[in-house]
């Protein structure tokens, strides 16, 4: 499902830290660790300066293979650099170009200001492209002596906050959930709308618990745990409040939902979610890498 994963690295501590995380990913095979460089280049014209990175730049790319392939055996690591002043599209075109199913990034990087939640990068990718994005968060405590990373890895799929709006592309992202292996618990969450009279919320609360039992007792057939929760709000706001009551490991969602223009790469409600959210993101393009949906299909 997700055999072939790219991920971006910018040599961060935060893009470090995401490595721990993809050596352990579920049906990943291939890691395709890619790193875009900034142009370079000497007064003299000459290229010296671009030269010089890029050979320590290498470097560090190696060193960072050979940690993922001790960390897990079967993996098959390759890595790959390039300059470009567009790094969120040098990073869409190599996932295109290479076949990765999933790209995955850090949050933040290196010339990221440590107050913003997502870097401009990360930012650019999840609204441009079309391959499916896992967005890495990590809970940061601080100590006297400085700053601490707390990984939602290696379980970051213990507890996955499924949005749920029952259009097809929420039905896709929840599709690949329940076909995704070592899933501990998936929460089906409904966020209903203010409407205008309480009667009609009520209908709606009413009508979206039993759509989303038919759903759950769907997935717990096929031995898979799952809870269901249904809100009234904005759905951003309760998406990514849940997540945090929940103590949720992963926010997993459909780029688009209901009453989102087909031309968009990404809906509102999802740009709200990942540019805000305090968890590890993932955002499911359509259709699934290799074009096939799993074999799940919600009532």
């Amino acid at each position: 499902m997700f055999e072939k994963i790219l991920l971006a690295t910018d040599f961060s501590a935060y893009a470090k830290k995401t490595l721990d995380c993809i050596a352990g990913f579920p049906g990943a095979r291939e890691v395709i660790l890619f790193h875009v460089a900034e142009d370079a280049v000497s007064p003299r014209g000459g290229g010296e300066i671009g030269d010089t990175f890029l050979r320590a730049e290498y470097d560090l790319l190696r060193e960072q293979k050979r940690y993922l392939e001790n960390l897990h055996h079967d993996l098959h690591v390759t890595t790959a650099i390039t300059t470009a002043s567009d790094k969120a599209g040098a990073i869409i075109a190599a996932a295109e170009e290479r076949g990765a199913c999933l790209i995955v990034m850090g949050a933040r990087g290196n010339s990221i200001a440590e107050g913003i939640l997502l870097g401009s990068v990360s930012t650019g990718v999840i609204r441009r492209s079309s391959t499916s994005v896992l967005i890495m968060r990590y809970k940061i405590v601080r100590d006297m002596k400085g700053e601490i990373y707390e990984l939602f890895c290696p379980r970051i799929l213990c507890r996955v906050l499924c949005p749920v709006d029952f259009s097809p592309y929420s039905d896709h992202a929840l599709a690949l959930a329940g076909a995704t292996p070592q899933i501990g618990e998936i929460l089906l969450l409904h966020v209903v709308s203010q409407s205008e009279s309480v009667s009609e919320t009520g209908n709606v609360v009413e009508q979206a618990r039993l759509r989303l039992a038919a759903i759950r007792d769907d997935l717990a057939a096929k031995n898979t745990r799952t809870r269901m929760i249904v809100r009234i709000g904005n759905p951003a706001t309760e998406i990514a409040k849940i997540a945090d009551e929940e103590d949720a490991s992963i926010i997993w969602m459909s780029s688009r939902g209901a009453g989102w223009f087909e031309e968009l790469l990404i809906g509102s409600t999802a740009h709200s979610v990942v540019m805000h959210a305090q968890r590890p993101v993932m955002i499911i393009r359509q259709p699934a890498c290799g074009g096939a949906n799993p074999p799940f299909s919600p009532p």
